[in-house]
């Protein structure tokens, strides 16, 4: 079922007064929601001419606006690539900007009227600018949508039209170190599948070896805190926010349990009481620790280790009905332009649903599981490594609907750092998880209501 936004006008008239300088300006530093793998990106780079326009006789110039950087800015330049050597009439002018600074330069492109006719939104992010972006239904065939993951596509949809093609999923999961298993007398293709096993494995981990247990989220201030907590929430059958997302709901028996199980972490020595930055993740990469909490990316930072490592659906929380895990979508939408002809804008759209539906090596070489059903029964994708480690498994939520996605706000760091200050504050033992929750919802209720 496609999720109900709140849209028309009164929505419409906050985009238009945001546009103004003191709108764009209270944006600044609020750009967040990225996957955390994804980096920051070292500066402009475009693959020819970034006009938009296509000269007298020549092929239709689309200009594509992305954020990728690493591997996925190399795997997207590539995927521009082959479009544009298999394409004669369109070429696609690829601009990647800074990762940190995308989207606050995106309104500004978008509400100055100087937009791109392409560009990446992250699911999570498009509420922001839904008003600002091109219903796509009258430009796509009405079977387009059959040719996505339901529980992708769905997140496209606000107001009634889908305003996005969705390249992939990038959700998390369970890794694990398998030497440390073994030293601990583990069976080590046989990580923990719920609540009990965790609790079991990681203190014999504690009582066999010198590892640290369990880190959760690697990278605490750019999300990760809050992006499990949430899924992990609606396992326990309790919303984060209530329907028109101006009220936080996570202030009751099941949020504080949850914030209780993010302090026990510490508490019962299966990490240290920090929650610096990059911390787990820099111990999870030289081995030193047993269990991590990441995402699709880091497929391709565990394939540089010289350890064993495995993968598993990370449905470890305590009290749970339900399993899901966090996840977010990279989509190609196209932002509103009055001087772009319907032609152009049509191009622009076909463009979009050969990436997103011809997206092998977005998922053999970035490690995003690609939103296109035809993409993940290839052969390609099947017989690739990363389907065997990590894929597969990723494939089996999606499509079994246990990806939980964060509420899409006019600001999410409304709700995001509040929560992930609490977060951490818990993970660090420095103060009382009930109150620590408490004191988040009040913030974020307080946030979400002005």
């Amino acid at each position: 079922m496609a999720r109900s936004q709140r849209g028309g006008s009164a929505t419409r008239r906050r985009f238009i007064k945001a546009a103004g300088a003191a709108g764009i300006a209270g944006l600044a530093g609020c750009a967040g929601g990225g996957s955390g793998g994804e980096g920051s990106g070292d500066g402009d780079a475009s693959d020819g001419a970034s006009s938009g326009s296509s000269g007298s006789g020549g092929p239709v110039e689309i200009q594509f606006w992305t954020l990728f950087a690493g591997g996925d800015g190399e795997t997207m330049k590539e995927l521009v690539n082959v479009f544009n050597d298999e394409h004669d009439d369109v070429q696609i002018k690829r601009q990647r900007q800074p990762f940190a600074e995308y989207y606050d330069k995106l309104f500004t492109t978008m509400t100055g009227g100087n937009a791109p006719d392409l560009a990446v939104f992250h699911t999570t992010e498009i509420r922001r600018f839904v008003d600002a972006m091109t219903p796509l239904d009258d430009f796509i065939g009405s079977d387009t949508g059959s040719a996505y993951v339901d529980s992708i596509w769905n997140e496209t949809e606000f107001g009634g039209n889908h305003v996005a093609l969705p390249l992939d999923t990038h959700p998390n999961a369970l890794y694990y170190n398998k030497d440390v298993f073994e030293e601990a007398g583990l069976d080590p293709e046989s990580p923990p599948t719920n609540y009990e096993e965790l609790t079991s494995m990681a203190n014999t981990i504690v009582e066999e070896t010198d590892a640290q247990t369990l880190a959760f989220n690697p990278e605490p201030y750019s999300g990760f805190y809050v992006r499990q907590y949430i899924a992990w929430l609606r396992g326990m059958g309790t919303q984060f926010l209530n329907e028109d997302r101006t009220k936080a709901m996570f202030d009751n028996d099941a949020g504080r349990r949850l914030g209780e199980f993010y302090g026990e972490i510490g508490a019962n020595d299966w990490d240290e009481q920090d929650a610096s930055e990059n911390r787990g993740t820099k111990a999870f990469r030289a081995g030193d620790l047993a269990m991590t909490i990441n995402g699709t990316w880091y497929f391709g930072v565990l394939q540089q280790q010289d350890y064993d490592w495995g993968m598993a659906k990370p449905f470890v929380a305590p009290d749970t009905e339900e399993n899901f895990t966090w996840a977010n979508s990279h989509t190609l939408g196209v932002p509103r332009s009055k001087s772009r002809s319907d032609a152009k804008t049509q191009a622009a759209v076909d463009a979009a649903e050969w990436l997103t539906q011809n997206s092998q090596i977005w998922g053999t070489k970035a490690g995003h599981l690609p939103a296109a059903r035809s993409v993940l029964q290839s052969d390609t994708l099947r017989n690739a490594t990363v389907w065997e480690k990590t894929l597969s498994t990723f494939n089996e939520m999606a499509q079994d609907g246990q990806l939980a996605y964060m509420p899409s706000t006019d600001n999410n760091e409304n709700y995001k750092r509040p929560v992930n200050n609490a977060l951490a504050q818990i993970y660090s033992n420095q103060v009382d998880p009930a109150a620590g929750i408490s004191k988040a919802a009040e913030e974020v209720t307080a946030k979400l209501s002005d």
